[in-house]
């Protein structure tokens, strides 16, 4: 079952986050974050040696390191 809420996310320096329309599926033991999705949004998504980057304009958004696996 795949429900659509919204999800809080504690980001590095202890600031939350919120992603909102975010599909859940509880059945799933990892989080998985859509780049289309995030593109859609407005956002600009960087991958390099294992981190994540988010940004728009010249404010980052988000920052993971050692969190990312690669699907196709």
């Amino acid at each position: 079952m795949e429900e659509i809420d919204t999800v809080l996310i504690k980001m590095f320096d202890g600031m939350v986050r919120e992603l909102k329309e975010v599909r859940y599926v509880p059945q799933l033991k990892r989080n998985f974050i859509s780049v289309g999705v995030l593109k859609a949004l407005g956002l600009e998504v960087f991958i390099k040696d294992g981190a994540l980057k988010m940004t728009r304009g010249s404010m980052v958004i988000l920052k993971a390191s050692d969190a990312i696996t690669y699907t196709t």
